[in-house]
């Protein structure tokens, strides 16, 4: 139970310093009045993301654990030419193993993928600012800046975790930004693509809203078909229908989620690990995503881009059944700086929770053998249980509420 005693103790200390911060906003919105974002940034990233590293990896000797063991096996032999899906295993988009495996010619270590994922994350809030600077000023970006940079739900799960789920909103913005400054539907459509072939079979759910609002919707479909046909031109030659297997990680059943804190009060009775329940999932995901998107088509880019993400990804980390709680890394940058309202102490003090159980159940619940209540007996069998089911229950109800949030509430950017 180490790790799990270590993330709770750093992600306690965090919070201590985030509410630090928040006690002087005041202070520190006047320090970054004037500041230069990009290089400010850049500090942030030095001081809470390159120096923790440092610090766990190279001071304290700590070994990456975690997600890094597979990553590590990916990318290290697609650096070697390895074919992916015909050589290697991989629940992650074709050119994923090759990216990392990029990184691997710098530093043939698996610690350079736990860096690759804080460079990565620092990308995200530089094209994050670029998405927000007309919303938000320069000041009060940084101070939020400041507080992702000291949450839990980024720091642990990137440094500690190496998480790789704030890619996906990286290429999206990247694309939505090329979008304001070209006018080209094309080149939205080829990074969006290009995105989704670097990550994960899950970004594909936020194209079906963004196709929803397209305009140019003719366009936009032919260029992702281009490059999904080229895509499989190359692969199936070389792998047959084994680039399917990322499709598979929807079976693994995972905590927690709507079934997992719902199935022993009905004894094991509702299917749980059924492919229905995937396909449940997909349309409730996918279709209040979809409803947000078409409620927001005509506000900022923002605030759409900003709230039906929210509303898509949280709802899917309750309703798939092979989501977890380190999904919270895939939509935490626009619930920090588009979402919350800062000065709304419920609001604050729920989201801090929410990090803090975020960040330590998916390793105290796979220390825990990952369990599978089936009865309320399961419940109650021992105090770790329960424990365990009451952080699963805490976080599912969480979610909901930053669900409702992003979905009801009036946006807060100042």
């Amino acid at each position: 139970m180490s790790i799990v005693f270590i993330k709770t103790i750093l992600s306690m200390a965090l919070l201590l310093l985030a509410g630090a911060v928040l006690w002087k906003r005041a202070f520190f919105l006047k320090i970054f009045a004037g500041k230069n974002v990009p290089i400010a940034l850049t500090v942030g990233w030095v001081l809470f993301r390159l120096v923790p590293f440092i610090a766990v990896y190279l001071l304290a000797g700590f070994a990456p654990t975690s997600d890094v063991f597979g990553f590590w096996d990916e990318g290290s032999k697609a650096s070697m030419g390895q074919v992916v899906y015909r050589d290697f295993w991989s629940p992650y988009s074709p050119l994923y193993a090759y990216y990392l495996g990029l990184w691997l010619k710098f530093w043939y270590d698996p610690r350079m993928i736990v860096l690759a994922m804080t460079v990565m994350d620092a990308l995200a809030l530089w094209v994050s600012w670029h998405l927000y600077r007309a919303k938000l000023s320069d000041s009060n970006f940084l101070f939020k800046a400041l507080l992702y940079y000291l949450l839990p739900g980024s720091l642990v799960l990137c440094v500690v975790g190496a998480q790789e789920d704030v890619w996906m909103w990286l290429f999206v913005i990247v694309a939505f930004l090329f979008r304001q400054r070209t006018g080209r539907v094309e080149v939205y459509a080829f990074l969006l693509a290009l995105g989704l072939l670097l990550t994960k079979a899950i970004l594909v759910l936020i194209l079906v809203p963004l196709f929803i609002i397209e305009k140019e919707k003719l366009r936009f479909v032919l260029t992702m078909a281009l490059v999904g046909a080229v895509s499989l031109a190359v692969l199936y030659p070389l792998v047959g229908w084994e680039f399917t297997q990322p499709l598979d990680e929807a079976k693994v059943l995972r905590a927690p989620n709507l079934l997992s804190v719902l199935n022993p009060w009905f004894f094991n009775k509702i299917g749980v690990g059924e492919k229905f329940w995937n396909w449940i999932g997909l349309l409730i995901s996918v279709g209040v995503g979809s409803w947000m998107a078409w409620r927001l088509r005509s506000t900022d880019i923002p605030t759409l881009i900003s709230r039906t993400w929210v509303v898509l990804y949280a709802t899917m980390m309750v309703v798939q059944q092979s989501a977890y709680s380190n999904y919270i890394f895939l939509f935490l940058i626009p619930l920090v700086f588009y979402v919350v309202d800062w000065r709304d102490k419920k609001q604050v003090g729920y989201l801090l929770l929410f990090n803090i159980l975020c960040v330590v159940e998916a390793s105290y619940w796979w220390r825990l053998g990952m369990p599978k209540y089936l009865t309320p007996a399961d419940i109650w069998a021992s105090s770790s249980s329960v424990l365990d089911y009451v952080i699963q229950v805490v976080i599912v109800v969480l979610t909901g509420y930053f669900v409702w949030l992003a979905a009801t509430k009036k946006v807060v950017s100042e």
